[in-house]
């Protein structure tokens, strides 16, 4: 995590460099130290590593997931709290200093994916560069590195599940899906901030499989049409189960709680659009 010192260009000894705990990343994880060479009394690959200290190419390569940050940047220290708290180490982390002579250089590589303008942090994901602090902030909400997430680091896809527990309702749905527009409509009659419970998955996406994934986990099957409904925590069901919870009342606490919606008589039976069904299309 720290600047490169102790490496040509920084004006520390070869003793000062063999002292430093150098280690190779591997697949997400830091390596056991790197066997000695005899000759030099240097650790094997510390040369490569030596001569690779100014290229941001090589430091990209050596993360599966990596965070370029500077010092007294809220948007670096935010994104390292939502990070840490998804279970990433630190050591996707590396601050480069303004005031080292190779920071120039280094912002100028950059400056190659992020643009001649562009603010700290910035982050790369399996080598792929992913952009700044909103554009990452919001791809970690659609779950775009679940999968860097499981497989190097091992850590259990939970985009949804979090989402799910986070919203008193919440519903799933497809871009043209009339079940999800009939539901979408029904609980905007009812008062209900429809805009802010629906969330819009998009099959066209590349994360899509792993929301896919993960909702089979989340209802416990393995073939299911949209919407997908959740109310605090609790899955609720398909479009004909939740509207026929809706007309019996079964909602009316939550929406009086939530939204401050009083309750109000039944309404006409709400049918699903023929051939509305909009199942994933791998079924």
């Amino acid at each position: 995590r720290e600047r490169a010192s102790g490496l040509p260009g920084s004006g520390a000894s070869k003793a000062d460099m063999a002292a430093k705990d150098i280690r190779e990343f591997v697949n997400g994880r830091l390596q056991a130290n790197m066997p000695v060479d005899n000759a030099t009394g240097l650790q094997k690959n510390e040369h490569q590593q030596a001569q690779a200290v100014f290229s941001l190419e090589a430091l990209v390569k050596s993360h599966a997931f990596l965070v370029i940050s500077v010092g007294n940047c809220p948007q670096c220290e935010e994104l390292a709290v939502v990070l840490a708290s998804r279970g990433l180490p630190e050591s996707i982390f590396v601050k480069w200093d303004k005031s080292a002579h190779e920071y120039q250089d280094l912002k100028r590589q950059l400056s190659a994916y992020a643009g001649e303008v562009f603010t700290f942090p910035q982050v790369f994901a399996a080598g792929a560069y992913e952009g700044g602090f909103k554009e990452v902030m919001d791809k970690l909400e659609r779950g775009v590195f679940d999968e860097v997430f499981e497989k190097y680091f091992e850590i259990e896809p939970c985009t949804l599940r979090r989402i799910v527990e986070r919203r008193p309702i919440v519903c799933f749905s497809l871009p043209n899906c009339p079940q999800c527009d009939t539901l979408y409509e029904d609980l905007k009659r009812r008062g209900v901030p429809a805009q802010d419970i629906f969330i819009k998955l998009d099959k066209a996406r590349p994360e899509y499989q792993a929301m896919k994934a993960q909702m089979q986990l989340l209802i416990g099957k393995q073939q299911f049409a949209f919407p997908q409904t959740f109310v605090r925590g609790v899955y609720q069901g398909d479009f004909d189960e939740v509207i026929a919870k809706a007309e019996k009342g079964e909602y009316a606490d939550l929406f009086s709680e939530e939204f401050g919606i009083a309750p109000s008589s039944p309404a006409p039976e709400i049918l699903a659009p023929p051939g509305a069904v909009a199942f994933d299309e791998d079924f």
